[in-house]
């Protein structure tokens, strides 16, 4: 069935967000998974004349350049470079992401050792402050490489994982990280000491405490854009699953050059391995909006329900955050582009926008972050 076209009086802003990495366990080449897919998915978003702001995943970076001497690690880095490059000459955003695996990752007899530390608040004080501030600097220095400006105000959390927050939430304020994703309403990964089943809002920004990223704060320091909700019903869930299943076994040697030099047992490390998973959830099936390698179906269901509930949301300003990982698009580009022309076509109430337009929002009243009034300190 058609989806029938939105009423034009209100405005609605899509955060296209991409996670722009690897892997989480270490495998796949940057060529592969980043660049590659990279400039094709700029130019379906040229296209549609939308944008997006991409979350590069420096702690990778950092540490493909402390081994450069290693197998092909210093054109990877020189790659992940040109992918920052050519973002900024097509007027995307880049911002800063760090998969604190690699923060303590080791080469050992030609291997690449991960650790299991994917959430960031589970390194100690001084390596999480190292790798946030090493990540930062180094992204910086490479954006000042290209003619472009690029302001920093944002940070994508790997694997969703930043609890606890207080040791990280002043050097965020300090140095401009205004914004930040990741946080997800219901979402539970015990392996990396994370839950957010807690958090005080589901849709609406919202300024977080520095000692409980869940709880609405009284400083106007951070914003938390908690990833947009959505779900599949019984018969979705069902059509999806033999998707999958089909496609695993139509792919199952499309990752043999992902397989990059990691041993066994780090090939089966995934501590976020129930992000979705079915026995974890009631129905309907409840997600966050993404675009990874979902077929064009889901893409549309899913963002249907989604503009669905944003829409019935209290807050004047409609926003959906929009998740993607080009490392997943290899085999899927014809479903986005088919999504994103459905998207400009049928909803022409909708604005794509970057996190700079959120921060600008914000500056201008458009967008007001829920605040705890009552005990409001004007920071």
């Amino acid at each position: 069935m058609k989806a029938k076209k939105a009423k034009k009086a209100k405005k609605v802003y899509i955060l296209l967000e991409d996670d722009t990495e690897i892997f989480g366990n270490g495998t796949g080449h940057i060529m592969n998974r980043m660049y590659l897919p990279v400039l094709r998915y700029v130019e379906i978003l040229k296209e549609y004349n939308a944008k997006s702001t991409f979350y590069v995943d420096m702690a990778h970076w950092l540490f493909l350049q402390e081994n450069a001497d290693f197998k092909d690690f210093a054109l990877q880095a020189e790659l992940i470079e040109k992918t920052i490059f050519h973002l900024l000459e097509n007027n995307m955003e880049v911002q800063l992401h760090l998969h604190s695996q690699w923060a303590n990752a080791r080469i050992d007899n030609g291997k690449i050792y991960v650790t299991d530390k994917w959430n960031i608040g589970q390194l100690d004080e001084e390596d999480q402050k190292r790798l946030f501030l090493k990540g930062l600097e180094s992204l910086k220095e490479i954006i000042n490489k290209s003619k472009f400006s690029n302001e920093f105000n944002s940070f994508k959390a790997g694997s969703w994982g930043l609890q606890p927050f207080n040791i990280l939430y002043d050097e965020f304020a300090n140095k401009g990280a205004k914004i930040v994703l990741g946080p997800t309403k219901g979402l539970k990964l015990p392996a990396l000491n994370v839950d957010y089943s807690g958090m005080e809002s589901e849709i609406t920004p919202y300024y977080c405490r520095k000692d409980d990223i869940n709880k609405i704060g009284n400083t106007k320091d951070i914003v938390i854009v908690p990833m947009t909700p959505t779900y599949l019903n019984w018969i979705d869930l069902t059509r999806y699953v033999i998707h999958v299943n089909y496609r695993n076994i139509m792919q199952r040697y499309d990752k043999d050059l992902d397989i990059y030099g990691v041993p066994k047992e780090i090939l089966k490390l995934n501590p976020v391995f129930n992000r979705d998973s079915i026995h974890s959830l009631r129905m309907p099936y409840k997600t966050n909006l993404k675009m990874n390698k979902q077929p064009y179906w889901y893409l549309k269901k899913t963002f249907k329900r989604a503009y669905d509930l944003v829409m019935k949301n209290d807050s004047d300003y409609k926003l959906l955050v929009l998740e993607t990982h080009t490392k997943d698009f290899k085999n899927v580009f014809q479903d986005i582009d088919r999504f994103m022309g459905h998207l400009t076509k049928e909803y022409e109430n909708i604005e794509f926008i970057t996190t700079s337009d959120l921060v600008e929002h914000i500056g201008q009243g458009k967008l007001k972050p829920i605040v705890n009034s009552d005990n409001f300190i004007n920071s």
